[in-house]
């Protein structure tokens, strides 16, 4: 099995928390470089997590003979430049979500990727859980007869410093709908499949960001199901992880000191534990068998794409008080 020499751009919070470590987990997978803006930080973090060579400068960086892969973990206005950049370099490309600010902004992500034949995924990290791989298995059973209804609420009491950047729309493209809402929008396209119409309602009421603290969009499907997620930077996490309603039965899956899935069917209730999974360490590992022809992937660039149609679509709703609906 060949082993990917990974690139980290943006060796932040979450690339030190849970990328680089799962990389130098990851069965075959490399921490070969990373590119930071501050030396002595590259060097000590290049030290730290075991990486060959610390860069600050990006067309050096990309032209590594040695490296086969990027990870993007910069602030999203910067995904579009990086990622087109790494795909022009023929090197594979796994990019933090949201994909980009927009979708314009995302397609031209796609065709880079597309135009220099390398591989694109997106950390849509749910897609990876097996609690939720069994759920999307038993949907697919139709096990809970025909979907009616979803929801996940996705809650961070998280203040932001006036000058972060997850608060300046032009640098993040919007708040706790983009940050939090790419993750379970995504999870229930995969889960219930394409959506058709957007409502949207957003709110900045108690810190008065310049972008949406709370979200609330509702999703329409093309089966007929409907769902509802609810983001926010204000309040406080929410037990409740996931829930979806069908003709026959329910599953929740929730917190109760460790995640655990419930169903429902005929009036008949079991839980089942889910254990702690590393789900970046499981997103490399597929990454590079991907990348090898071993598997199909998980995630693609159009979901990428539609993702930001999606949110894209809530934001208009919002600003219109109208539903928007999706052409697919």
């Amino acid at each position: 099995m060949k082993c990917l020499k990974w690139g980290v751009i943006g060796p932040g919070s979450v690339a030190q928390r849970r990328a680089m470590p799962a990389i130098q987990k990851a069965e075959n997978a490399e921490l070969h470089a990373i590119l930071s803006r501050d030396i002595d930080r590259g060097q000590r973090l290049a030290q730290e997590y075991g990486a060959e060579i610390p860069y600050t400068d990006t067309e050096a960086f990309l032209a590594d003979p040695q490296l086969d892969a990027v990870y993007i973990a910069t602030p999203v206005f910067l995904h579009k430049e990086q990622a087109v950049a790494a795909a022009q370099k023929g090197l594979h490309v796994l990019c933090d979500k949201p994909l980009s600010l927009n979708p314009s902004q995302s397609q031209k992500i796609l065709d880079a990727c597309q135009a220099n034949n390398v591989h694109l995924q997106i950390c849509f990290l749910f897609r990876f859980h097996s609690c939720f791989q069994q759920i999307r298995q038993w949907l697919q059973e139709k096990r809970f007869g025909t979907i009616v209804h979803a929801r996940m609420p996705f809650m961070k009491h998280a203040p932001k410093d006036s000058n972060d950047w997850h608060i300046d729309p032009a640098k993040s493209g919007g708040g706790s709908i983009m940050d939090l809402g790419a993750h379970s929008i995504d999870l229930f396209r995969w889960l219930l499949g394409e959506v058709t119409a957007v409502s949207a309602f957003c709110s900045s009421f108690i810190f008065q960001h310049p972008v949406e603290e709370t979200g609330l969009v509702m999703l329409r499907f093309e089966n007929g199901a409907q769902a509802v997620t609810e983001t926010s930077f204000s309040g406080q996490l929410s037990a409740q992880i996931l829930e979806i309603y069908g003709t026959s039965g329910s599953v929740v899956v929730y917190n109760d000191n460790g995640w655990k899935i419930k169903t429902t069917i005929d009036d008949q209730t079991e839980i089942i534990d889910a254990q702690f999974e590393d789900l970046f360490q499981s997103q490399f590992e597929h990454f590079g068998r991907c990348v090898e022809g071993q598997e199909s992937p998980i995630v693609v660039g159009l979901d990428g794409l539609r993702n930001n149609q999606i949110i894209s679509a809530a934001y208009r709703s919002a600003t219109s008080k109208k539903v928007v609906d999706l052409e697919n």
